[in-house]
């Protein structure tokens, strides 16, 4: 069960809402919304006819009011309830005249009437609250202004679990809470994080993260879900903004809508790949894989030589230098079909570049070598051998540098695209770009229909990220992992497409 959000958006971020009857914190500085969240929270929550509490440690509720002016929050709803907690310097029933934190509302109500008042304790607290169940939907804004109860954290993280309980369990209540961020700088080793002072984060069941970020000279605002236990949450971020009806979050959509999305698409053999790019590769299309040197392509490229040869398709490879004969002839016996069958039956065409293949076998050409073997001849000559079969390319960018210079490679580009491609022919170039010059980079960049990008970590993990696609998850980054079986690859699910499952 989810609790809608009053964001579509968001909504969808967390694959469906809130979790139902549990409480989550949303964290950030001031100014980044996270009051507004709140009550656009509790606003969905009126619109569907159910109970709500808002209780303020900060702003009274003509505050409140002044505050809210410009959305369509409806504060008066006799289905909201507003209250307030402050700890006060006063005087208590038990210590006479010795003054201490006393629990008030920020109005100056006692809660015990005349001119005492309860103990600031969590006991007290909990007590005033007691009062206003049941409730559906519970905000608490924010948990900052009840750090008075006690220095020391552990007290303060268990009288927050004994709150968040209290709503949770008896209320039947689904919570959210807020709390300012404690560090102003929450970004370490370019990872972001709730401030680890935010005790409450270890006890709600998500975190939410708001925040504010220059970018191209204004301030733009962020969002997004740092954790949410059991759900298969999007962990991409997204950018908020203001209307009057809360927060919007954006973008709904990152890559095209579906009349815009070519819809024929060739798998690349590896489920959790194909659920990232929207269906795997384009048909007719053009996909870019860029490597950093210590992630290897070779698993990807050999399922997509599978998946090409099981669609009736010819296979033109440029192979890596990395690749020696003997591991690519080993790969393609394995997992493709006998490659002296292929090259002799006209369904594998091979360009040597780097001058390392036996020059006897047909369908292996060696630019360096012969003259007849420049490229724009050996292309003519691979499409007249394939007769009507559609070609799938891995054109590898480093291996065409020894014999063509930038330029050439450019042209060489067009003149293929407009003299020899034929609608279903899908190419794929790759690289590492440390390897070749910016503007060669980002000539492909550029061109290409879609883009991936794998690298390994400095913890010797590998990730892969869809950077450019009509489809998909645009912007997702996801771990890869090698597994014993066929595909021999396994990438992490994107959030909403199902749990990656175990080998």
């Amino acid at each position: 069960m989810t609790v809608p959000t009053g964001s579509a958006t968001l909504d969808s971020i967390l694959d469906g809402g809130l979790p139902d009857g549990r409480t989550v914190l949303v964290t950030g500085g001031p100014g980044t919304g996270k009051s507004t969240l709140a009550m656009q929270f509790l606003s969905e929550g009126l619109a569907r006819g159910e109970n709500c509490l808002y209780i303020s440690t900060e702003q009274t509720f003509a505050e409140l009011k002044d505050a809210f002016e410009a959305f369509d929050f409806d504060l008066e709803s006799d289905s909201l309830t507003v209250t307030s907690l402050h700890a006060t310097p006063g005087q208590t029933v038990d210590n006479g005249e010795q003054r201490e934190l006393t629990l008030e509302t920020l109005e100056g109500g006692k809660m015990l009437g005349g001119d005492y008042s309860a103990p600031f304790e969590s006991k007290y607290i909990t007590q005033y609250l007691e009062r206003f169940a049941p409730a559906d939907r519970v905000v608490l804004d924010s948990v900052s202004g009840l750090s008075a109860i006690g220095d020391d954290q552990d007290v303060f993280r268990r009288t927050l679990l004994d709150f968040i309980r209290l709503l949770n369990d008896e209320f039947d209540a689904t919570a959210l809470f807020t709390a300012e961020e404690s560090q102003p700088d929450l970004t370490q080793q370019d990872i972001k994080t709730v401030a680890a002072s935010d005790a409450i984060q270890f006890n709600t069941h998500g975190v939410l993260r708001l925040w504010r970020e220059n970018v191209g000279g204004d301030y733009h605002r962020f969002l997004e879900v740092v954790k949410m236990r059991g759900v298969d949450h999007d962990t991409r971020v997204h950018e908020v903004s203001f209307t009057h009806e809360g927060l919007r979050v954006a973008p709904r959509l990152r890559t095209h809508p579906g009349e815009f999305v070519p819809s024929d698409h060739m798998s690349t053999g590896i489920p959790g790949l194909d659920h990232l790019m929207g269906g795997g590769v384009i048909k007719g299309g053009t996909l870019l894989l860029e490597h950093d040197g210590e992630a290897s392509p070779h698993s990807i490229l050999t399922n997509l030589m599978v998946q090409a040869r099981a669609e009736n398709m010819a296979v033109t490879i440029v192979p890596p230098v990395e690749l020696p004969p003997k591991r690519l002839r080993t790969i393609i016996d394995e997992r493709v079909g006998d490659m002296e069958e292929l090259l002799a039956d006209d369904q594998l065409f091979l360009l040597d570049f780097a001058n390392i293949w036996e020059n006897t076998k047909r369908n292996v050409f060696k630019p360096q070598e012969h003259d007849s073997d420049n490229p724009a001849a050996v292309f003519r000559t691979i499409d007249d051998r394939r007769g009507d079969q559609p070609m799938f390319s891995i054109l590898n960018i480093e291996s065409q540098l020894t014999e063509l210079t930038e330029d050439e490679l450019r042209q060489m580009r067009f003149w293929e695209e407009e003299n020899l491609y034929r609608p279903n022919d899908t190419s794929m170039y790759l690289f590492n770009p440390g390897t070749v010059d910016d503007e060669l980079a980002a000539f492909y960049e550029n061109g290409a229909w879609q883009t991936l990008e794998t690298w390994v970590t400095d913890k010797g993990l590998q990730y892969i990220e869809l950077q450019k696609s009509p489809s998909g998850f645009m912007g997702s980054t996801r771990l890869i992992e090698y597994i014993e079986n066929k595909p021999y690859m396994r990438v992490q699910e994107p959030p909403g497409a199902g749990s990656t499952p175990s080998n």
